[in-house]
């Protein structure tokens, strides 16, 4: 025998509410057209008796949504659902480049060529968007770029605008300078603490683009420098793309330090060497203020 409760639950599984429309209408049917794409309006008749006496209504047709205008909202709506998620990858992806708050928002465009220099870097700066803009390609090739010169030339802005530009296409990126490298990985010698250096160095073999800045100061152990090339060795071997810059202005000067076998490989593919063998834009300006005060 059944219980009242299985019996209440059958009755409301077989048996609905009333439909508040009718197929059946003496009423002619309504013509009217969207008044913000022009489309043809479509109506339903409301003639359910029940429905009616509990609303208080007489028997009419009801306008329902513009077709047109719903899909057009639903794909509005739909699109910025996606340019939501993706502002918000690329937030992510930026954050965990590493970059300081000076080159979050470092362009290709506020890079201005200055000086007497200015072909020199009119040609990096086109070497450098290429690589940018075609990163999916040199991600697929292992392109590796080494950035050689003076201090204050542009290879950190353009290092920074390189990630800025990648990460948009959802590639990540990883920013560091040499001497916080090693002091992480020294960190994680330490029986305290929180992450391994092998957790470290395969973040760090995985990243699509890796930079390191501040390469030359002199590592102070073979160890250090085990490191360094265990790092670099990896990521060439996975063809994974990586920039090096350096205030060294000597190619043999940095084979000491990095090794030859790391060095040769800026000159295989589409790898590049590329020089910033010009006056340091703070001097520049500088050197116009004084002109000016003069």
């Amino acid at each position: 025998m059944e219980t009242i409760g299985k019996t209440i639950k059958k009755t409301m599984e077989t048996k609905s509410l009333p439909s508040p429309t009718s197929p059946r209408s003496s009423l002619p049917e309504p013509e009217k057209l969207c008044p913000d794409c022009g489309s043809r309006i479509e109506f339903v008749f409301v003639g359910n008796p029940i429905f009616l006496k509990a609303m208080g209504k007489e028997p009419h047709w009801a306008e329902l949504p513009c077709k047109v205008c719903e899909e057009k909202r639903r794909k509005r709506e739909e699109e910025e659902r996606r340019n939501k998620l993706r502002q918000e990858r690329i937030n992510t992806l930026l954050k965990n480049s590493m970059l300081k708050k000076r080159f979050v928002q470092k362009t290709f465009d506020s890079f201005i060529p200055y000086g007497k220099e200015k072909a020199k870097q009119s040609r990096v700066l086109s070497i450098v968007r290429e690589f940018a803009a075609n990163f999916r390609h040199h991600r697929e090739a292992g392109t590796w770029l080494l950035f050689m010169g003076n201090v204050g030339t542009g290879k950190g802005h353009l290092s920074a605008a390189i990630i800025n530009e990648i990460v948009k296409s959802g590639f990540s990126a990883l920013y560091t300078k040499m001497p916080r490298l090693l002091r992480e990985i020294k960190d994680t010698f330490n029986h305290n603490s929180e992450i391994t250096q092998g957790e470290i160095i395969c973040r760090i073999e995985k990243v699509d683009l890796l930079v390191i800045d501040e390469v030359g100061i002199q590592f102070g152990t073979d160890t250090e420098r085990m490191i360094i090339y265990e790092i670099l060795d990896s990521r060439y071997e996975d063809m994974m793309p990586t920039i090096l810059t350096t205030n060294v202005k000597e190619i043999k000067t940095l084979e000491k330090l990095l090794g030859e076998r790391i060095i040769d490989r800026f000159y295989e593919g589409e790898s590049k060497i590329l020089l910033f063998d010009w006056e340091s834009y703070r001097r520049y300006q500088r050197g116009i203020k004084r002109t000016e005060e003069g």
